[in-house]
């Protein structure tokens, strides 16, 4: 009886420690250093304007929607990984400009819009007590791009307008 209590209580306790939930810390400052996110005019995103997510398996992580701290930095404090303790995961951040639209999927159809990273870190929060959350080690800052049509549109558009500008003159 004490052997299968034994085995009982040594497997709740390993299986808690792998199910333990893994953290990192969503911030653009790592280890000291700023990795600002910047407009398509070449200024900081605003404080104001700035928003963010964090992506995991096609889930958007902690409460969606993140602000910034600062001109040009995001902080989102800690964010959880439910039984990704000391796991290596891929974890995609998304930036835009909320004043632009509601959601990254709009900013990025309609731009100006930011390339979203993908960073591979190992998660803190193994161990007793938890280890520190991770670093967002891998992120780079980020810069807006205008969205430019394709040579096919800007192709289209023109003999169209010839079209119009034919069936005019003929008049």
């Amino acid at each position: 009886m004490k052997k299968a209590l034994f085995a009982f209580a040594t497997g709740a306790v390993v299986f808690g420690a792998s199910a333990a939930d893994g953290t990192f810390s969503a911030s653009a400052v790592i280890n000291g250093v700023r990795y600002y996110v910047y407009d398509v005019d070449g200024a900081k995103l605003s404080k104001a304007n700035g928003a963010v997510q964090f992506i995991y398996n096609g889930t958007v992580l902690g409460a969606g929607t993140y602000g910034f701290l600062t001109d040009g930095l995001f902080s989102a404090g800690t964010i959880s990984i439910p039984g990704q303790a000391g796991q290596t995961v891929a974890i995609t951040i998304e930036v835009w400009d909320k004043t632009k639209a509601a959601t990254y999927d709009i900013a990025s159809a309609f731009g100006p819009y930011w390339l979203p990273q993908t960073v591979t870190i190992t998660l803190g929060g193994a161990g007793t007590p938890a280890a520190t959350p991770a670093p967002l080690t891998g992120y780079t800052g980020g810069q807006a791009f205008l969205p430019v049509p394709e040579p096919t549109t800007v192709a289209l558009a023109a003999l169209g307008l010839g079209g119009l500008l034919f069936v005019r003159r003929r008049k």
